[in-house]
């Protein structure tokens, strides 16, 4: 791609993989806004600046006409954020409309109605302008990110691909979300409680062998107390009801556990 920006990047970012997108973002915003010349883009490292909650993010230089980027702890994808803000206020320089003569210290959003004002477009056209360029080149070069705008996928089957996708990197295994109803386990789950069953197997019975015969040694004939299989303090009951009883319970964590992820990614699909 063309470059745009003459991008001095003082900070040491990796911009191999990233720097297209600054120069695709930059011309869009350019179509956009109307702006004449691209501003100069300086990339910068803050370190004490970038550990503070509330800490710089970007800004813009009227005389020098260049914008300047904090890129400390922060995704690209926040970065290009800040890009397109600033590119509006690069736009309002060119029409004139940074000319005040007014406050312009800190806080000058609140006291300065003129820069009020020119904030206030910068945060709605900045953020529309980035999010339409976003849109764009995603359609462009659909991944599983974005495969809801194609027309032939439902909204529906996007949303259980990306669910599917992040439960099977967290949990290590696929399920069909259209059976994750209660009562019902996934195949995928029952999978994967088999061999965590397989694995700890042998384990509980050399444990039930070994307490079988502590009891028998300590009582003689008496009948010995029963394993405390499930851990539920009853040693009366059954290895057989016991062991089921545990099952039951592993199940009903890990569907609470998975039913908890699911409302969690959902929330952030909105």
């Amino acid at each position: 791609m063309k470059k745009f920006f003459n991008i001095n990047n003082k900070c040491g970012m990796d911009l191999s993989q990233s720097e297209d997108l600054f120069h695709s973002l930059g011309k869009f915003a350019q179509g956009r806004f109307g702006f004449k010349k691209p501003p100069s883009l300086n990339l910068i490292s803050d370190k004490n600046n970038g550990n503070k909650p509330l800490g710089k993010t970007a800004y813009y230089d009227p005389q020098s006409m260049s914008v300047t980027i904090y890129t400390d702890n922060r995704h690209t994808k926040d970065i290009l954020r800040s890009l397109a803000h600033e590119l509006v206020h690069h736009s309002q320089n060119e029409n004139g409309m940074l000319n005040d003569s007014g406050y312009h210290g800190q806080g000058y959003a609140q006291k300065n109605k003129s820069l009020r004002n020119s904030e206030k477009e910068a945060y709605l056209k900045g953020n529309m302008c980035f999010r339409d360029w976003e849109d764009g080149l995603k359609q462009d070069k659909p991944t599983i990110y974005n495969e809801w705008r194609i027309n032939t996928m439902s909204t529906k089957k996007w949303k259980n691909n990306e669910l599917m996708e992040n439960l099977s990197e967290k949990f290590g295994f696929k399920m069909n979300l259209e059976l994750l109803k209660e009562g019902e386990l996934p195949q995928g789950l029952k999978d994967y409680q088999e061999k965590q069953k397989a694995k700890s197997k042998d384990s509980e019975e050399d444990k039930e062998d070994s307490d079988e015969k502590k009891d028998s040694e300590s009582t003689g004939d008496k009948k010995p107390d029963f394993p405390d299989v499930d851990g539920d303090g009853d040693r009366k009951e059954s290895i057989s009801k016991a062991q089921q009883d545990k099952k039951d319970m592993k199940e009903s964590r890990i569907m609470k556990m998975i039913k908890n992820e699911i409302r969690k990614q959902l929330k952030e699909m909105k």
